[in-house]
């Protein structure tokens, strides 16, 4: 249910994006030289990778345990991978565009299920949809294979410094 809260903040660059064409910090930047602005402008930019990038985590690491049972069961993953990033896409565009909220789905089930069923019956709209849920299913892979490497790493981490006090 609040799941898609987490990948829905890779869509708050458009208030990035809409602040830098408001203020004309870029515009400006360039224009005087100030290194105020280029601060700004650098530290906005950081503030925005880091909170989709921190949503984007968050969404790896809530769906990896639920996938290791899953594969330990012997499911495969494409089963349930499908249905579920379509879905994870589908409740960012009821939240982004229709501003549906998680709790709605427990006061207002027949408006998310009619809003939903609308937006399966428009073409242009489905298959944005289901382009949102590839590159959130690309996303999860890549991230998923970057929280085993920082895993490996931390590990390797751990037992240089344990090692190091030993000898000491």
């Amino acid at each position: 249910m609040f799941l898609p809260n987490t990948c829905y903040l890779l869509t708050e660059w458009r208030h990035f994006l809409e602040s830098l064409d408001g203020s004309n910090l870029f515009m400006n930047w360039r224009a005087s030289g100030n290194a105020d602005d280029l601060l700004l402008l650098v530290r906005n930019v950081l503030f925005f990778l880091a909170y989709s990038l921190f949503g984007m985590v968050t969404f790896v690491l809530s769906i990896r345990p639920v996938e290791r049972v899953m594969r330990r069961r012997g499911m495969r993953v494409i089963l349930w991978a499908i249905p579920f990033f379509f879905l994870m896409s589908l409740g960012v565009y009821l939240g982004l565009v229709l501003r549906f909220n998680s709790w709605d789905l427990l006061y207002a089930v027949g408006d998310i299920w009619g809003a939903a069923i609308a937006a399966l019956n428009r073409p242009k709209l489905f298959l944005i949809i289901v382009g949102f849920a590839a590159f959130l299913w690309l996303s999860y892979f890549m991230l998923d294979i970057w929280v085993d490497g920082f895993q490996m790493r931390w590990q390797t981490w751990k037992r240089r410094g344990l090692n190091n006090k030993e000898h000491s």
